[in-house]
C-alpha cells in the first residue's frame, strides 16, 4: 500500500506552488486525480461513497479502502454540495466539472489515524480539577465504564432529579438519538453547538423573513454585497468559493464589508473595512440612501412587504454622515455601494459573524433588509429561502416519570427569558448560572459529546469554574481535549469515518447524504449512537406507551440486540417517514449515497398557491393559514390568505410577509428586560474601546483549520501550525511595535502572549487572529502552538438570540 505522503496532500490541496490558499485551493482532485493519485496501488481497493465532517459542511466524500484502510479521501460529484447549492447548475455541470472539497476534508485521514486519540474508557483518580491539574487517568473496561455512569444516572432519574442532567453535543451528528434519550431520561436540558454559530443571524432573518437559513445564489447574481463573513476561506460549505467564483466570471461585483482584509476580502472588488459592531449602521444609512433616490422596488414592497412605512420613517436621519462617524466608511463609500447595490439586479447581501456581537440581531436584520427594499428575495441571484426536506426525526413519547422532570425549566431559562431563543440552548447562560451558583436549581451531572467547552466558550477561567461544578461528568471524544480533562470518565469516540449519519445538506432543494462507515471503529470501541443506545438500554427507559425504545427495531418491530442493527432500522424508519421514501439500504445503492430530489430549486416559492382542501382543512387565524393537530388547534403556519381571497404560502411571519417592522416586539423584552424594538435600530455595541483598552479584538476562520478541534491534524500543521496577532502597519508605528515582535494582549479578564504580524489589511483600531489557537491539551501537535483569546472575554450571550458572543472584546497591546 502506498500511503499519502506530506507532499501529496499539499498537492491536492493546492498549496504547493500557490500559497496558503492560492488558486488551487479547491481544485477539483477529478482534474489532477490521474496526474498525482491514478498510479500503482491506490487503483485497487474498494471506493466507499460518505459525507465529511471535518466541519459541519459535510461535503460528499469518496473513500479508497485497500486491506481495511483507508488511504485516500476525495469529493464525490454525485453529492451537490460539493459543487452548487443551485438545481440548474448541479444537474447541468456537475459531471463535468467534478466536486470540490477544502484542505480539512482531504486531511480526514489524519483525524482518523491520529496517534493522540482517545482508544479505551478512562476513570480519573485525581478528585482536584482545573487547567493544568493531571486527572491521573486509569484505564478501564467498558465495563466499569457503563456501569459507573449508568448508575449516577439511575440515581437522578430514581430521586426525581433527571433534569439535573446537562447534555452537550455536536449539531450535525446522531443528534435525534441523544435528543431522544434526554426526553425518555427526563432531561430539557440538551444542548447542540448551533448557538456558538449562528444563532444570532437565525434571529435577524426569523424577524425578516421567517426563515432562520436563507442561502445566497451567487452562481446567478450579478451583485455581491457580504458583510462579516469569509466563505471563499471559512468555506461553510465547500460549494461557496465555486459558486462565488463563477458569479464573478459572470460578471457579478463582490464587495466584501470587514475589519480584516479575509482571504474573501483580498479577491474582491471591494473592500470596505470598518469598525467592529458598526455593521447595522452602515446598512441602514444605505438604506437611507436607497430610499432617498427612490431606487427601491415598490411593486415588490407594496405586495410582500409590512413596515415600509415606519422604517423609511426610521432611516430619514440615517445618513451616510451620520454613519461614517460611527463605521469610518466615508460618505461618498457609502453612497456608492448603496446606489450600486439598488440599481444592479439580481443582487445579494448577507452576513454571518458580524452578528457575534450585543447589537448583532438588530444588525443582521438591517443589513437583510436592503435586500427587501430592493426586491432582491426569492430570485435567482438573490437570497434563496431552501426547500430543505430529508430524514424525519420521529418522536418519542416520554413516560410519566420522565414527563414530570421534562416540565421542568430548562436551565438556561430557554424561550421564558430569550425572545428568540433557538433549540441549542444558551450556553453561556448555562455557564454563568453553573459557575455562580444561580438558576432554578444546580445540575449534578453533565455528558459532553464531541464538545471542547473550555476552547469554544469565552471567559475561560468561567468555564473552568463551572465544570468544576459538576458532581459527575462525562467526556465523550476522539481526543483528550482541555474540557476532556475535566471528565470523571473519558469515552472514546468515533471520527466521522467510522460511524452513520444522516445528512440534510444546506443548498436550495431537497437532498440527502449518507454518511457511513468507511472503516470499523479503529479500536473497537461502539460509535456514540451505540454508546447511548446502551445507556438507555440499561436504564431500562421506556416510551410512554411502554415500548422499548432502545430494543425494538423500527421497521421490524421485533427486539434487536445487536445495536448497530438497532440503528440503522432507525435510520430506516427517518428516511420512509421523510422525504426521499426509502430505506437506508435504498440510500447506499444510489449513486454517491446521496439521494437527490429531481423537484429542484424553486423560486417565488411565497407565491405559490396552496391547494383548496388544504386551505379547507386548514386552522384559520387572521389571514394565516395553519395545518391542525390531531385535537383540531392551530399547528405549524402554511400560508396566507391575500386581500383578494386566494391562498399562498407567502413568508412565515406573524404577517404573512417579510417585515421591516415587527409588531410583535411590542410590550415584550430581551434577556436583561430591555424592551424590543420593533426596527432594526443601531444602538452601538455594550463593550466599546476606551483609554485603558483602545483596540477592537476580533477573530476569524480560515480553511486551514476547524474551530479549536484539528489542530492536532498532522497534515493540516503543515498548512499553518499557529497563528499571530494581525495589527495594521500604522497602529504597530505608533505604539513602537515591528514585525514579529512578542507581545501582550491584555483585556479586564486576562492576558495573552502572541507574535505580531504587521499588515495593512486590518483596520487601525483593530487587532485579530484566527480562532482556535493556544490548546494546552488536545494532543502532541497542538499543545503550545498560538494563543487562546477566549481567556480575554467575558462569558456572554446575546440578549435576544442567546447566541454566545465571542467577537465583543477590547484589548491593550504592548510589548513583551
Amino acid at each position: 500500500m502506498h500511503p499519502i505522503n506530506r507532499r501529496e496532500f499539499l498537492k491536492l490541496t493546492g498549496v504547493v506552488g500557490s500559497g496558503i490558499l492560492g488558486a488551487g485551493a479547491l481544485r477539483p482532485l477529478k482534474a489532477i486525480a490521474k496526474e498525482e493519485l491514478g498510479r500503482g496501488p491506490y487503483d485497487n481497493g474498494k471506493w466507499i461513497p460518505s459525507c465529511c465532517h471535518m466541519c459541519g459542511g459535510t461535503t460528499g466524500i469518496m473513500c479508497q479502502v485497500v486491506d481495511g484502510r483507508l488511504v485516500r479521501i476525495k469529493p464525490n460529484n454525485h453529492n451537490p454540495v460539493g459543487f452548487t447549492n443551485i438545481s440548474d447548475d448541479f444537474f447541468a455541470n456537475a459531471d463535468k466539472e467534478g466536486a470540490v472539497m477544502c484542505p480539512k476534508g482531504n486531511a480526514g485521514i489524519m483525524a482518523l489515524y491520529d496517534p493522540d486519540r482517545v482508544r479505551q474508557p478512562l476513570r480519573r483518580t485525581n478528585p482536584q480539577k482545573g487547567i493544568g491539574i493531571d486527572p491521573q487517568w486509569k484505564v478501564i473496561s467498558w465495563e466499569e465504564a457503563y456501569s459507573e455512569i449508568v448508575s449516577k444516572l439511575k440515581n437522578l432519574r430514581d430521586a426525581g432529579e433527571a433534569h439535573q442532567l446537562l447534555w452537550f453535543s455536536e449539531d450535525h451528528c446522531f443528534t435525534h438519538i441523544q435528543d431522544d434519550f434526554c426526553k425518555l431520561f427526563g432531561t430539557p436540558n440538551y444542548n447542540m453547538h448551533s448557538n456558538l454559530c449562528d444563532v444570532g443571524r437565525k434571529a435577524s432573518f426569523k424577524i425578516l423573513m421567517g426563515d432562520e437559513r436563507p442561502l445566497i445564489d451567487a452562481i446567478n447574481s450579478k451583485y455581491m454585497l457580504i458583510f462579516g463573513w469569509n466563505p471563499l476561506s471559512a468555506t461553510k460549505w465547500s460549494h461557496l468559493p465555486r459558486i462565488i467564483t463563477r458569479g464573478v466570471e459572470r460578471g457579478a461585483k463582490l464587495v466584501v464589508v470587514d475589519p480584516h482584509l479575509s482571504y474573501t476580502a483580498s479577491k474582491a472588488h471591494q473592500w470596505v473595512p470598518l469598525r467592529p459592531g458598526t455593521d447595522g449602521a452602515l446598512a441602514l444609512a444605505m438604506a437611507h440612501v436607497i430610499l432617498r433616490d427612490n431606487l427601491q422596488d415598490q411593486a415588490f414592497i407594496d405586495e410582500w412587504v409590512t413596515g415600509f412605512t415606519e422604517f423609511r420613517e426610521y432611516v430619514k436621519d440615517k445618513t451616510p454622515q451620520w454613519a461614517e462617524g460611527i463605521t469610518t466608511v466615508p460618505a461618498k463609500t457609502i453612497e456608492q455601494v448603496a446606489r450600486e447595490f439598488a440599481s444592479t439586479k439580481p443582487a445579494l447581501v448577507d452576513v454571518w459573524s458580524g452578528t457575534h456581537h450585543t447589537n448583532g440581531v438588530y444588525a443582521g436584520w438591517a443589513i437583510g433588509s436592503l435586500a427587501v427594499i430592493t426586491g432582491n428575495v426569492e430570485k435567482p441571484g438573490t437570497l434563496v429561502l431552501p426547500d430543505k426536506k430529508g430524514n424525519k426525526h420521529i418522536e418519542v413519547e416520554a413516560d410519566e416519570a420522565a414527563k414530570v422532570t421534562l416540565k421542568q425549566p430548562r436551565f438556561d431559562g430557554g424561550k421564558d427569558k430569550y425572545p428568540y431563543f433557538n433549540k441549542s440552548g444558551v450556553y453561556a447562560e448555562i455557564i454563568n448560572r453553573l459557575s455562580k451558583g444561580g438558576g432554578p436549581y444546580q445540575p449534578k451531572m453533565g455528558m459532553i459529546v464531541f464538545q471542547n467547552l473550555l476552547m469554544a466558550v469565552v471567559g475561560t477561567k468561567n468555564v473552568e469554574t463551572a465544570l468544576r461544578k459538576f458532581e459527575f461528568l462525562v467526556v465523550v471524544d476522539t481526543m483528550l481535549s482541555e474540557t476532556a480533562e475535566f471528565a470523571d470518565i473519558v469515552i472514546p469516540g468515533t471520527t466521522y469515518l467510522e460511524r452513520y449519519d444522516l445528512n440534510n445538506h444546506w443548498v436550495t432543494w431537497p437532498i440527502l447524504g449518507l454518511r457511513q462507515p468507511v472503516v470499523k471503529p479503529l479500536f473497537g470501541q461502539p460509535a456514540e449512537y451505540e454508546f447511548v443506545c446502551e445507556l438507555g438500554r440499561r436504564l431500562g427507559l421506556k416510551e410512554g406507551n411502554g415500548g422499548d425504545f432502545f430494543w425494538t427495531g423500527h421497521m421490524s418491530h421485533q427486539r434487536i440486540e445487536d445495536k448497530t442493527k438497532w440503528y440503522e432500522e432507525l435510520l430506516s424508519k427517518e428516511l420512509k417517514e421523510g422525504e426521499p421514501k426509502i430505506t437506508l439500504e435504498e440510500l447506499k445503492a444510489l449513486p454517491g449515497a446521496t439521494w437527490v430530489s429531481k423537484n429542484g430549486t424553486k423560486y417565488n416559492k411565497h407565491t405559490g398557491a396552496i391547494a383548496p382542501e388544504k386551505v379547507q382543512d386548514a386552522f384559520t387565524e387572521g389571514a394565516l393559514l395553519f395545518s391542525k393537530k390531531k385535537d383540531g388547534s392551530k399547528d405549524k403556519q402554511i400560508g396566507m390568505l391575500k386581500a383578494d381571497g386566494t391562498a399562498v404560502r407567502g413568508f412565515m411571519t406573524p404577517s404573512g410577509k417579510l417585515e421591516l417592522y415587527a409588531a410583535k416586539h411590542t410590550g415584550k423584552k430581551d434577556a436583561n428586560g430591555k424592551e424590543l424594538s420593533p426596527l432594526p435600530a443601531y444602538e452601538p455595541r455594550e463593550w466599546q474601546p476606551d483609554d485603558k483598552y483602545p483596540l477592537y479584538l476580533i477573530n476569524w476562520k480560515e480553511a486551514s483549520q476547524t474551530h479549536s478541534r484539528t489542530q492536532n491534524n498532522a497534515f493540516l500543521a503543515e498548512i499553518k501550525s499557529t497563528d499571530g496577532l494581525r495589527m495594521n502597519k500604522k497602529t504597530a508605528q505608533r505604539l513602537g511595535i515591528s514585525q514579529h515582535d512578542e507581545v501582550w494582549v491584555e483585556s479586564p479578564y486576562g492576558k495573552v502572549k502572541m507574535k505580531i504580524e504587521l499588515t495593512e489589511g486590518i483596520h487601525p483600531e483593530v487587532v485579530g487572529t484566527q480562532h482556535g489557537w493556544g490548546h494546552w491539551a488536545l494532543g502532541r501537535i497542538a499543545k503550545g502552538r498560538g494563543a487562546h483569546t477566549g481567556i480575554l472575554a467575558p462569558t456572554k450571550p446575546c440578549a435576544l438570540s442567546g447566541q454566545s458572543l465571542n467577537k465583543e472584546i477590547c484589548v491593550n497591546v504592548t510589548k513583551a
